[in-house]
């Protein structure tokens, strides 16, 4: 039996990869299994979703804490969250990011792989400018760094069960497939996270209780962003429509009445370039402006 974990954000479709990736099993001729662990059921949030594929019926019906695949939708998760738990040695790990795989190394050796997703989504249109959504793009690299399903069969799934733009999505799983790089590195000793700038820690007077009680200025929501919003200071008409939507006070205006993002606040939502009227606002890979 094979354990895939998914780790993504809300909205970044980590539920519908593991959906998807029992279809793809199934139509390969083996039975699989998926669910999903939700948290704060929000946009942004940490999302898990995990699947089973096996060639006889699955009677397990626990979370996975020994993966022999993890696959994280959203770099930044890799500082903030426990994805490389459990892994198996000599399992894989498979990121979304930009960066080559020897800048994740794992606490056991593992084949580790990368590749720029979040891009590719958005040179097909797959979700939002605001919002990419990943998850078919990863299918495919999927397929490629594993034997777990064939790409022919992702593409099959994307078809049958993808009610949005499924060509655009079918087009995005196969470059996936054919440009993400795989490694084999050594893992570091007692688990050493990989090395790279670490989110904002939380404030230590958080309270007991939802933390959503408490306003961005005083969390720090940074650590939740995927994209980062860049305003191009020729195209604003400082009509400050980004910083009354704001929902995180994470837009300042200054001396002369120019928006200014906070990036220590700024959760990423895509508000802002959303409701823009002269479209000065991008949304962009965090890191790329």
């Amino acid at each position: 039996m094979i354990e895939i974990r998914f780790h993504g954000r809300g909205g970044q479709g980590a539920v519908i990869a593991a959906e998807l990736l029992a279809q793809a099993a199934n139509l390969d001729g083996k039975i699989p299994q998926s669910f999903a662990f939700y948290g704060a059921e929000r946009r942004g949030a940490p999302v898990v979703s995990y699947a089973r594929i096996d060639d006889r019926p699955i009677r397990l019906r626990t979370a996975i804490t020994a993966p022999d695949i993890v696959v994280v939708l959203d770099p930044g998760l890799v500082e903030v969250a426990p994805v490389m738990d459990g892994l198996k040695p000599g399992g894989t790990l498979l990121v979304n990011s930009p960066l080559p795989p020897e800048r994740f190394p794992t606490p056991k050796p593992a084949f580790v792989a990368t590749l720029d997703a979040t891009q590719i989504a958005l040179s097909h249109g797959v979700g939002s400018r605001t919002m990419p959504i990943v998850n078919t793009t990863m299918l495919g690299a999927l397929s490629r760094v594993s034997s777990v399903v064939s790409l022919s069969a992702v593409q099959h799934a994307i078809d049958e069960h993808v009610p949005a733009r499924p060509a655009e999505n079918g087009l995005a799983a196969i470059e996936g497939f054919h440009t993400v790089r795989v490694a084999e590195l050594p893992g570091l000793p007692g688990g050493k996270a990989p090395s790279g700038p670490v989110a904002p820690a939380l404030s230590s007077e958080v309270p007991e209780g939802p933390i959503a009680s408490m306003a961005s200025d005083v969390l720090h929501t940074s650590s939740w962003r995927t994209l980062q919003p860049v305003i191009t200071r020729e195209k604003c008409t400082r009509c400050n429509f980004c910083w009354k939507f704001c929902p995180d006070n994470a837009i300042d205006l200054d001396s002369e009445g120019f928006p200014v993002v906070r990036n220590e606040h700024c959760k990423g939502c895509g508000l802002c370039a959303v409701e823009c009227p002269p479209v000065a606002i991008e949304m962009v890979v965090e890191g790329g402006a």
